[in-house]
């Protein structure tokens, strides 16, 4: 498990260390943190916010959409933390695979690909995390006007007498959830750069046959030809892993974002003409959909690249090898075929277009959920 100490996947260990969904951790330690998020999100958060909807219910409408959104922000990381425990052992698998395969692949070239994608996954997981730790690290050195940013019915304390320490446990609050998508998303995303770099050094492989066959060294070139096919079997077999450990989780978060983005719509055009919080509300709605662009995008890129090793064994030399391994190549030529993808329950592929149609049904739901206002 060296390859996680590594620089291309110590930042994704230390956050899901930090969250209690690293699989290796001490199991001790592992409970200590799960029981602290489940009490911060679990009790002290979503049970607020349901009170708040229920007292505004029928009284304050314009209220219920807001703190039923934030209901709704904070379910979909809870249920995103609660999948990923549920699925802790293939996520295990998923860890065990990324480093066997940095342990078997001694090819230079190879090496050299998998770097490559594994530095795109670092770069990803950066990206996504800075704004996190700026924030936290580096709070804004102003005076801040007096609104509560989830404004849950807390009963031990008076929001306003202790608008200090409402004010303390929203912002830990926050952190927590953001920790958590930061957590499981950075290393979602790191593991498909991994599968990309496998498919990658397929391709590689392909091109290696065909300078063997004008070597005339046609049973090496067999030989790797099986070799390559059962590194083929192998990462469909991995993506298969990882579609049935993120399926259910994507499931939830695309059905719950499609609704919160409507909501945040309705919001925003509640709050018109009250500048600042236009703004607020538009940057969350600005996070969603840049959240849903992140979760796409390697699911994109994992179509593009199955699909693509179509045309590179197609677009080889194959017809100079010998029989046999002509045979062999056509039946991975057909699976080529039928791309890897990524899917929410079987339901809903994870790829840029499907994308496109939830940012547009959202923008649909609005115009319906505004004449109920």
């Amino acid at each position: 498990m060296d390859i996680f100490d590594r620089r291309y996947f110590v930042l994704n260990k230390a956050l899901l260390r930090s969250t209690g969904l690293w699989p290796y951790e001490d199991r001790r330690k592992k409970l200590y943190i799960r029981t602290f998020v489940n009490l911060i999100l679990g009790i002290c958060v979503i049970f607020p916010q349901i009170v708040r909807i229920y007292n505004y219910f029928g009284v304050n409408m314009n209220m219920v959409l807001e703190h039923a959104a934030v209901l709704m922000y904070i379910t979909s990381i809870y249920l995103k933390f609660l999948t990923s425990v549920y699925y802790e052992e293939k996520l295990r698998v998923v860890y065990d695979n990324i480093a066997k395969n940095w342990q078997v692949i001694k090819d230079e070239n190879e090496i050299n690909i998998l770097i490559q994608y594994s530095e795109n996954g670092r770069l990803l997981t950066i990206g996504y995390t800075i704004p996190v730790l700026l924030d936290v690290f580096n709070p804004l050195n102003q005076t801040r006007s007096r609104f509560y940013i989830l404004g849950g019915e807390y009963f031990i304390i008076n929001n306003v007498e202790d608008y200090g320490k409402v004010y303390a446990f929203d912002c830990l609050a926050v952190i927590v959830t953001v920790w958590l998508i930061s957590a499981v998303d950075s290393m979602y995303a790191a593991s498909i750069e991994h599968c990309l770099g496998l498919f990658a050094i397929v391709k590689l492989r392909l091109q290696t046959c065909t300078r063997s066959i004008c070597d005339g060294q046609k049973d090496e070139c067999y030989k790797m030809i099986v070799r390559l096919i059962r590194m083929h079997k192998d990462i469909i077999n991995f993506t298969d892993i990882l579609e049935s450990s993120y399926s259910s989780s994507f499931l939830i978060l695309v059905g719950i974002n499609v609704i919160f983005l409507s909501f945040e719509c309705i919001i925003v055009l509640t709050r018109f003409g009250q500048a600042m919080e236009m703004m607020r509300y538009s940057m969350i709605m600005v996070g969603i959909v840049v959240h849903l662009f992140y979760i796409s995008w390697p699911g994109q890129k994992l179509i593009d690249f199955s699909l693509g090793l179509f045309q590179d064994a197609y677009l080889n030399e194959w017809y100079t090898c010998p029989t046999r391994a002509q045979k062999l190549l056509g039946l991975m030529t057909l699976r080529c075929s039928k791309p890897c993808q990524l899917t929410a329950g079987g339901m809903y592929v994870m790829n840029f277009s499907n994308f496109a149609k939830i940012v547009k049904t959202s923008m649909s739901y609005m115009t319906v959920l505004a004449s109920f206002r």
